[in-house]
């Protein structure tokens, strides 16, 4: 296992390929990918690196695409509603496989890691591709979707995006959890005792008060399924005006969607689109817990 090496002035270095570059098996004509940041992480630094993780990425294209070609980056939106989402599927999951685990004991897969599938159709996952000369995609190991079962055995995967059978979708499911209730209910009325009678008490101010902010700033019975959030849109043009790189942002999860035009597809993409995650004290990398 490596170790951190610490250098004469006191700083620690972690040994961690933060930069990915990616690609898929060609030839491939396809306009829509999945980035997960997790699985790439663990393709080429040889680790486990759980998807549970809030990740701090980039996303930067080689300048030499196809000219006029497009790469439109999207990502989960880093918000309340997704983290408590994610932590009730995890909860539910964890319940769900109590008795199991307590049975199998020392015998639980070693790198189990509860997952949780984009849910998004017909995009290809990219694959960790090594850098030239040798760009050698990582395709070894094992990288599965967690699953619970009911009474009956019937299995059902998580997902965070559409409708399936046999999928659960957790912003759904989160969704029936509860309504948010106004509070107060039923705002007391704008009647004053003796009004008129004294200067520190309004009807108008008491109704304000009791009926203005008494149900949330947002919709308190449904939850809008709308879980992503556009990034940024990279371009490459003949005219220099190019935008090669996201810049720094959240991606819940690790789950990033590519969708690009312009010329570009798997096999114009091919080892000139990479991941860079951001250095930090989770195996290296920056990524806050999503269960905590």
């Amino acid at each position: 296992m490596a170790r951190m090496s610490k250098s004469k002035n006191g700083t620690k270095h972690y040994p961690v390929q933060r930069k990915i570059a990616m690609a898929v098996e060609l030839p491939s004509v396809t306009t829509a990918f999945e980035i997960r940041t997790d699985k790439l992480l663990s393709n080429v630094n040889h680790r486990l690196y759980r998807q549970s993780r809030n990740y701090c990425i980039k996303v930067d294209i080689d300048s030499d695409l196809p000219e006029g070609g497009i790469v439109e980056v999207y990502a989960l939106q880093d918000t309340w509603m997704n983290m408590k989402a994610y932590q009730l599927a995890k909860a539910t999951f964890d319940e769900n496989s109590h008795e199991e685990l307590k049975q199998l004991g020392s015998a639980a897969a070693r790198w189990n890691d509860f997952r949780v599938a984009s849910g998004l159709s017909g995009q290809t996952p990219f694959d960790a591709v090594g850098f030239t000369p040798n760009p050698t995609r990582y395709t070894g190991g094992e990288y599965l979707y967690t699953e619970v079962a009911d009474a009956a055995g019937t299995t059902a995967t998580f997902r965070w995006i559409g409708t399936g059978s046999n999928t659960f979708n957790i912003i759904d499911e989160y969704d029936t959890t509860g309504n948010t209730n106004n509070d107060p209910a039923f705002p007391v009325g704008a009647s004053v005792a003796y009004d008129g009678l004294t200067d520190e008490v309004d009807d108008n101010q008491m109704e304000h008060l009791a009926g203005d902010g008494n149900a949330p700033p947002y919709s308190n019975q449904i939850i809008e399924n709308q879980v992503l959030t556009k990034v940024a849109t990279l371009h490459v043009d003949a005219g220099g005006g190019n935008k090669l790189s996201t810049g720094y942002f959240n991606a819940p999860c690790g789950l990033v969607y590519i969708s690009t035009s312009g010329g570009i597809n798997g096999t114009t993409i091919g080892n000139k689109i990479y991941v860079e995650v951001k250095g930090g004290d989770y195996k290296g990398v920056h990524a806050p817990s999503m269960l905590e």
